[in-house]
């Protein structure tokens, strides 16, 4: 088995990067990158003159350091101690504690550098938006003969999350790339630095970029499927409200009132449990039933079914998942559990909306 060390003392580098983008402390890189480019350059010059004299010189740069980063922010708001000083005051003792010698004060430098450059790629990286959605929509719904096929809308908003994640991912990852060879190279270049503590390095920026790369990916997602979900009503002309509603702890990602009936959609990656939020709940929605759609099939289980079969819902899945070829044919879930080529024609049904599915091209 090779050797773990889970030792915080040997990933400085990532946990200085952790510490200056954490929440808990003020997310104080994204909001004073002006202040920290500036310690940057103090600790640069610092290295470069050659001057380090042992303890009073560390002692000079912590200093240096708590110095700048207290006071960049107010200290006081309303007549007391600012939230967002004490918070920048546990930044600062985090970072200090983490320093016992020159090495530490240069993976610091080498710290905050990275988080400045992967804040600003994560801030200027093409965004996954509603241009982007339509498209896709549109490249999945469209037949051979230019019509719409509206069989294919659990296909259209499959795509949109799928390909969704693949341009995020590529779009956050291309610049990186180029940051981490650029990166690699400078510290090639200090003789002190031999190839594994550069992979040491290199490795904890990346596994932190990642991590805040990740959280704006999931803070979209939710996003992504309501847009795309419009655009699809948008495509057959069935009036829909456009916007999800809150009620309370719930959340309906779009509504559809006609003269037959009325219907609230929860459509999401994946069931969870937070699909219970909205049953029983149709009367303070104002909507006679919600229906669900689920991307992933992992969620989907005989006792969920029931639970959304006891409440009169439906739930949207695909014909060739195992979902639908084992529970399609119990009677009592005759109703709820739907196929997913059928949801746009079933809106139209219930609802009773004119739309323009009449006109469009049902595949076979």
């Amino acid at each position: 088995m090779a050797d773990y060390s889970g030792d915080p003392s040997e990933f400085k580098v990532y946990w200085f990067a952790r510490d200056l983008v954490a929440a808990s402390y003020g997310s104080y890189a994204t909001k004073e990158t002006g202040m920290l480019r500036q310690l940057s350059g103090h600790l640069d010059s610092t290295f470069d003159d050659n001057s380090w004299d042992g303890e009073s010189d560390l002692d000079e740069q912590k200093q240096l350091i708590r110095d700048l980063i207290t006071g960049s922010v107010n200290k006081m708001y309303a007549g007391d101690i600012s939230k967002r000083y004490r918070q920048t005051e546990d930044l600062v003792e985090r970072i200090l504690r983490r320093i016992d010698d020159e090495d530490d004060v240069r993976e610091f430098q080498i710290a905050i550098d990275a988080v400045v450059r992967t804040s600003e790629i994560l801030d200027t990286t093409p965004s996954y938006g509603e241009d982007e959605i339509v498209e896709i929509v549109d490249q999945t719904l469209r037949t051979e003969s230019g019509g719409f096929d509206p069989s294919k809308a659990y296909d259209a908003l499959y795509n949109v999350d799928f390909d969704g994640e693949a341009y995020q991912l590529g779009a956050q990852r291309e610049p990186l790339i180029d940051y981490v060879h650029e990166m690699m190279n400078d510290l090639d270049e200090e003789s002190h630095i031999g190839e594994k503590e550069v992979a040491r390095i290199v490795s904890g920026i990346v596994q932190e970029y990642e991590r805040r790369a990740g959280q704006s990916r999931a803070s979209t997602a939710g996003n992504v499927l309501e847009t795309g979900l419009q655009h699809i009503f948008d495509r057959f002309e069935i009036p829909a409200t456009g916007d999800p509603a809150h009620f309370g702890d719930l959340e309906i990602d779009n509504m559809v009132e006609g003269p037959e009936g009325s219907i609230g959609f929860s459509c999401k990656r994946t069931l969870r449990e937070r699909f219970r939020q909205s049953l029983s709940r149709e009367a303070e929605i104002g909507v006679d039933e919600v229906w669900f759609v689920s991307l992933l099939m992992a969620d989907v289980s005989r006792e969920k079914l029931e639970d959304i079969s006891n409440d009169g819902s439906r739930i949207y899945v695909p014909r060739d998942s195992f979902v639908w070829n084992r529970y399609h044919d119990a009677d009592d879930l005759s109703y709820t559990l739907r196929p997913a080529d059928q949801f746009i024609e079933d809106v139209v049904e219930f609802t009773g909306v004119e739309s323009e599915i009449g006109n469009a091209d049902i595949s076979a």
